[in-house]
């Protein structure tokens, strides 16, 4: 009995022993100090690896004073630093938090807001829980949005519905030039890529000129989009635009096509650019009626652009 009683009480305190405790609950949420260093001399500076999709917070114990980091490895993007609320700092000097876009070694040094280098210490911590919000966005990445511009050319048609008579004039092609808002990978529906508004001015020899206002919904059916890497891609098209022209009623354009694009991105969240070309049918309504009460028909036209974006 009495050696039952002791080897229960040995167990128990074998369990209970700090080391055990600590190797059972050792947290993993806790930030990582990285850097702790005092720069004193002038101009000097600290060079260290950072992971991209990582979130750091850099800490001086100096007021009034910003970050400067660079980028050593050639042929990565700086990282990006923002000032952050000081009251976060035990020194209540200043806060930053450093986001880099690609693996590399980064040379990091304060600068006083005069531009002259200054004393004051550094405390560089990984954030834990900031990196880990960061890796669950860029896994679920929202709408990329960017800016188009494009110019083409757009082959003959009537600004009318009536036939044109036999030996009378006939229309000439034309130019088109157009800008438009953008935005691609929907969350959702990645496939889905959007002129969300656009604005075109097509012009064309013994006609009006035409500003059209449109909109232009795309489908990526070839290619693959990933965050971060620059993709190929091709897929249907439909334009439905307005169109502001003197002397006619309100035409409208319906106009289904093709395009092909290439996405150049330069890091996780999608910024780069993009070059397309794209082919569309388009179906013109509002015209006008003969007057001669003949059945004529709807003017139609191919159209043809070269494009090229920036995505941020």
């Amino acid at each position: 009995m009495s050696r039952t009683l002791f080897t229960a009480v040995w167990l128990l305190a074998w369990f209970a022993t700090p080391g055990f405790g600590q190797t059972a609950a050792t947290p993993d949420s806790a930030d990582v100090l990285m850097v702790d260093h005092d720069f004193g001399a002038l101009g000097e500076q600290v060079r260290l690896f950072l992971q991209a999709k990582q979130v750091y917070r850099a800490e001086l114990s100096s007021e009034d004073v910003t970050l400067v980091i660079r980028a050593k490895t050639r042929g990565i993007p700086q990282a990006r630093v923002y000032p952050i609320s000081s009251g976060l700092s035990p020194s209540g000097g200043s806060v930053f938090e450093i986001y880099p876009d690609r693996d590399g070694e980064y040379e990091i040094s304060p600068v006083s807001l005069q531009g002259s280098r200054l004393s004051s210490r550094l405390r560089l911590y990984r954030d834990v829980g900031e990196s880990r919000r960061r890796m669950a966005t860029a896994s679920r990445p929202g709408w990329e949005l960017g800016i188009e511009v494009a110019g083409g050319w757009h082959s003959a048609f009537a600004q009318s519905s009536a036939a044109v008579p036999l030996g009378g004039d006939r229309p000439y092609a034309g130019s088109d030039i157009e800008a438009c808002l953008t935005a691609r990978n929907a969350p959702g529906a990645r496939r889905l890529n959007l002129c969300v508004l656009g604005v075109s001015h097509q012009s064309q020899h013994d006609a009006p000129n035409i500003l059209w206002v449109y909109t232009e919904p795309r489908v990526r059916l070839i290619g693959r989009a990933r965050p971060g890497l620059s993709n190929w891609e091709l897929g249907p098209l439909f334009r439905f635009g307005v169109g502001i022209s003197g002397g006619v009623k309100t035409p409208i354009v319906l106009g289904p096509g093709v395009y092909v694009a290439r996405h150049i991105r330069t890091d996780s969240d999608g910024s780069g650019w993009s070059l397309q070309i794209s082919y569309v049918r388009a179906f013109y309504q509002g015209f006008g009626s003969p007057t001669d009460g003949s059945s004529g028909s709807k003017p139609r036209s191919n159209k043809l652009s070269f494009g090229v974006g920036w995505y941020q």
